[in-house]
């Protein structure tokens, strides 16, 4: 027990700042370890880049490169069926996982040549040509070539997974302090971390940043060789009035996301360096004129809503995931952009083992180190 404001406060074994995906995946994993958590919240859990996502488990849509990042977004996609049961025992909360597969259309010639070739190189993918993708999706587009199928790649409900880790951790024993902001960060030489918030002065053995587009706050002081900004992304959901659509569909920066409640979700528009998070015109009519070049029924669909959140982007667009080794009990996870509920569950062990100091991957240590060499931002 540690003394704030004439009081005893109790200290915890670690102290996430952070409510989004990212730091509740953290908690999640260190709590079911035992570790006594606290997750600092600045609004409600995951009300932010997390619950705006599509919450598409598609790792083969963000790279072609056979790298370290895709295989540890592989590695992350293959957990959650074991995190969705889990969760849903402890929890109560379904997190909507679905296999539905996903599409990556070839909207030219040259698309189509692409995408052949890497049918018949990558494992978990096949070619699909124009005839068999509209046999097994009515309203696609017949102005396509075909589309690479992606079997693996499924979807959850970003909201319904922030509700159940939030559920899962209080339950055993983890504290959630939600509209708390951080507003200063103190470490104590060879003790422990006071963690300064409007409501009280918290203690914790460890630290770990995971706060998305807001980490650069306290990684300017902790660790000065990383770097995370906001990129801006719009969506809009709508519901059909004529035709179905199973699959998710893909093609460029453009997806379309068919929800287990009838809507498809339409994603995502980018814009760096800017914290405004109201959807704008210009982006929700671009993804819409996208939207019905995939998918002509789109067009007389029904208008559900529209929204934006702020991606964490770092230089070369891959996570910050480390122990830092010149601080001690700092750990960081951020920075992961369009794929932090892709990415969460492999986080949340790598962090866990990162705590414990277990072995971990030596590639995955590498590649999301802090002091990496990043490309140049342009």
């Amino acid at each position: 027990m540690k003394r704030g404001n004439g009081r005893l406060k109790p200290l915890f074994d670690a102290g996430i700042i952070g409510g989004g995906v990212i730091g509740l995946a953290s908690a999640y994993f260190l709590a079911k370890a035992g570790i006594r958590v606290a997750v600092f919240e600045s609004g409600k859990t995951g009300s932010g880049a997390s619950s705006a996502a599509a919450g598409m488990l598609g790792a083969h849509t963000e790279t072609e490169k056979d790298d370290a990042f895709f295989r540890f977004a592989k590695e992350s996609q293959a957990l959650y069926p074991g995190l969705a049961h889990d969760l849903l025992l402890e929890s109560g909360i379904d997190i909507q996982l679905q296999y539905n597969g996903m599409y990556k259309l070839a909207i030219s010639a040259e698309e189509a040549d692409a995408l052949k070739k890497r049918a018949k190189t990558e494992k978990d993918v096949e070619w699909h040509s124009k005839e068999k993708v509209l046999r097994n999706e009515e309203g696609i587009s017949d102005s396509i070539y075909g589309a690479l199928k992606i079997e693996k790649d499924g979807q959850v409900n970003p909201a319904a997974l922030c509700k159940a880790f939030t559920k899962a951790i209080q339950l055993m024993n983890g504290k959630i302090f939600e509209n708390t902001p951080v507003y200063k960060i103190n470490r104590v030489e060879h003790s422990h971390y006071e963690i300064e918030t409007p409501q009280d002065l918290f203690f914790c053995e460890a630290l770990i940043l995971a706060n998305g587009t807001w980490s650069s706050r306290y990684l300017k002081d902790f660790a000065r060789n990383t770097s995370v900004y906001p990129a801006k992304g719009e969506c809009l959901s709508v519901t059909l009035k004529e035709g179905k659509l199973s699959s998710t569909v893909f093609h460029e920066s453009c997806y379309l996301v068919p929800k287990l409640d009838g809507r498809i979700v339409i994603g995502a528009t980018m814009k760096e360096d800017t914290w405004n998070t109201e959807p704008s015109v210009q982006g929700i009519a671009a993804l819409m004129n996208k939207a019905v070049k995939m998918m002509p029924a789109i067009e007389k669909a029904s208008f559900h809503h529209a929204w934006a959140g702020l991606r964490p982007k770092t230089a070369d667009e891959k996570p910050f995931i480390f122990r830092h080794q010149g601080i001690p009990n700092l750990f960081v996870a951020t920075g992961h952009f369009r794929n932090g509920i892709l990415l969460a569950p492999k986080t949340g062990e790598m962090i866990l083992d990162l705590f414990f100091n277990r072995q971990v991957t030596e590639e995955y240590v590498h590649a999301f180190r802090m002091d990496r060499a990043l490309e140049v931002r342009l």
